[in-house]
């Protein structure tokens, strides 16, 4: 039997409802259907499921930390007023962006943590800055910290990088050159300009 999730609707607008496939046997048990105006139904697997491979998801060895980086990372995405089923529709997408950002070991995983923690908060207040009843101070300091989350994660997507060992590579080309020179001919190697005034090449 298929349980349905609770509806969710973070801070407004697009509702999300999550459907648990108990067991992926075809390829259409998992999917996003649009259900209704602005509200759509993800098919996903099951917590279950999702929590016996947590370990190689979180790229760590023990359970208890991979369950407390999910359990992290969960409690920094931002559904108000979170209740019931909506709970384990968190852990499920906490999952989910860490599995996403594929950490190999605990410091890229806490990483992704925090990646996804900065990402989810620069949008709460981007959102926040454009609230209907927002004055013009709290807009500009709903601005300044969402700039500041959206920076530090541009320092995040760099850290990550490196520690995967996919920044600061450089392409070094390296071309074979022919010369030849005629009889009674020098060859010159390096860059050749015009000839200044008084001599000198």
């Amino acid at each position: 039997m298929r349980k349905k999730l609770s509806k969710l609707t973070p801070e407004g607008s697009l509702q999300v409802s999550r459907r648990v496939e108990p067991t992926p046997s075809t390829k259409s048990s998992h999917g996003i259907t649009r259900t209704g105006p602005r509200t759509l139904e993800v098919k996903t697997k099951p917590l279950d499921e999702l929590l016996g491979d947590l370990c190689v998801s979180t790229g760590v060895s023990h359970f208890e930390v991979a369950a407390r980086i999910a359990a992290q990372t969960a409690d920094s995405l931002h559904f108000p007023n979170l209740t019931g089923n909506q709970a384990d529709s968190s852990l499920i997408q906490a999952i989910g962006m860490i599995t996403e950002l594929a950490p190999q070991n605990l410091t890229e995983s806490m990483l992704a943590a925090q990646m996804i923690a900065t990402h989810e908060k620069a949008l709460v207040f981007l959102k926040a800055a454009t609230g209907a009843n927002q004055t013009f101070d709290g807009q500009q300091a709903a601005l300044n910290f969402a700039t500041r989350l959206m920076r530090l994660h541009l320092d995040q997507i760099e850290a990550m990088q490196k520690l995967k060992g996919k920044s600061g590579q450089q392409k070094v080309i390296v071309e074979h050159v022919h010369v030849h020179v005629n009889e009674g001919g020098q060859a010159i190697v390096g860059a050749v300009g015009p000839e200044r005034e008084g001599g000198g090449g």
